[in-house]
């Protein structure tokens, strides 16, 4: 081991292999939400990606956040929590784009909404209006991490054995958190506002889209990630190390999947999906052996053609635009269902076949460049 770990900090640049799963994974975000933003019945290959998208998906950009809060300079605790509070307000900010997305539409066609459009518009507009999605969960977890660098702080640690404790604490805060979880998710408290808040962070509401709650314990197992790569002196040693267990896991996973729910993909499907937005333990534990896998993938192909091993800034375009969506994701993520809710609203707001939706997320993937692109000009 001690060819793979240094005691000091050696690993300190970009780690690129997560920039380009979440760049892949933006992919998968405008197809999955071209059927969801528009209320349309997902076709049997979008459900097969959803389930596949569920063992990773959003735990993606948490992880990474978690690393993200070890590599970046402005990660004192004051710094995170500016960044958490900006991410809360980017949340209702958005929020009013998507409920004008939503509105712009809404006075060319109101004369001749059906009963199912008018039904779809108010629901649609009740719901955004208190949403809450990555963007909240974000700004919250940076809260708390920004709590947790200060005890480090106060607190304080010996030299060489203060890393492995600091590591040790937050991998055993994120298992206690994802075992706790369950048990505390929507316990109401019958409080006035005090009660709202508490549901928009442990409780369940259809404008709840994700909880901290939940995805606080992979936020931690990133921080402990991050503060174990700054050592690795031999990623590909390490990765190939890593690379065993996390592939057992992943195969054990899926034979007790298909083994349980195999003949029943309707029923498999939701349980995947309430996993994906209430993991357990278990699920948590999967979806990290899932994450670690597809991030080796990345790094190795990144090599590929290396001579040193090193990876490079890419020549190959989708490699370039993979770390482009990487590096703007928010912009992103927030101006995408933008477009589908402008077309659900010229539609009457009412859904749409599959093959529209498939039409719809390649429109939205080529408005939403020109958006992100003009803008990122502009600055």
């Amino acid at each position: 081991m001690n060819n793979v770990f240094s005691q000091e900090e050696i690993n300190t640049g970009r780690q690129r292999e997560f920039d380009y799963l979440k760049g892949v994974f933006m992919l998968f975000i405008y197809l999955i939400h071209a059927f969801q933003a528009t209320l349309s019945m997902e076709d049997s290959i979008t459900q097969g990606i959803y389930m596949f998208a569920t063992m990773s998906g959003a735990a993606i950009f948490i992880f990474v956040m978690g690393i993200g809060t070890v590599y970046s300079r402005n990660a004192a605790p004051a710094e995170l929590a500016k960044s958490g509070i900006r991410m809360v307000f980017y949340q209702y900010l958005n929020n009013m784009a998507y409920v004008a997305a939503l509105l712009i539409p809404y006075p060319f066609v109101r004369g001749n909404l059906s009963e199912t459009g008018m039904g779809n518009f108010k629901f649609l507009i009740e719901i955004y209006i208190q949403y809450t999605n990555i963007f909240f969960i974000t700004g919250i977890i940076y809260l708390v991490l920004a709590l947790f660098k200060k005890l480090d702080i106060k607190r304080g640690h010996a030299p060489k054995a203060g890393l492995w404790t600091e590591i040790a604490g937050y991998v055993t805060a994120g298992v206690a958190v994802s075992i706790a979880a369950p048990f505390l998710y929507g316990k109401p408290v019958n409080v006035p506002v005090l009660g709202y808040m508490i549901k928009l962070l442990i409780g369940e509401a259809d404008f709840v889209s994700f909880t901290p709650l939940y995805f606080l314990s992979y936020a931690l197992f990133g921080v402990a990630f991050g503060k174990i790569l700054r050592h690795v002196k031999d990623k590909a040693g390490f990765y190939k190390i890593l690379a065993i267990p996390s592939t057992v896991a992943v195969i054990i996973w899926w034979v007790l999947i298909f083994g349980k729910y195999g003949s029943d993909i309707s029923e498999m499907r939701a349980v995947l999906v309430d996993g994906y937005t209430q993991p357990d333990f278990w699920h948590v534990m999967a979806s990290m052996a899932h994450i670690f896998v597809f991030a080796i993938i990345f790094f190795f192909i990144g090599r590929t053609g290396r001579k040193d091993g090193k990876t490079s800034e890419p020549k190959n375009p989708a490699a370039k635009q993979l770390l482009y969506y990487s590096r703007h994701i928010s912009k992103y993520y927030a101006l995408h269902v933008t477009v589908y809710f402008i077309a659900l609203g010229i539609h009457g707001y009412e859904s749409f076949k599959s093959y529209q939706c498939w039409l719809l997320a390649l429109l939205s993937m080529i408005v939403t460049e020109l958006m992100v692109r003009g803008y990122n000009r502009r600055k």
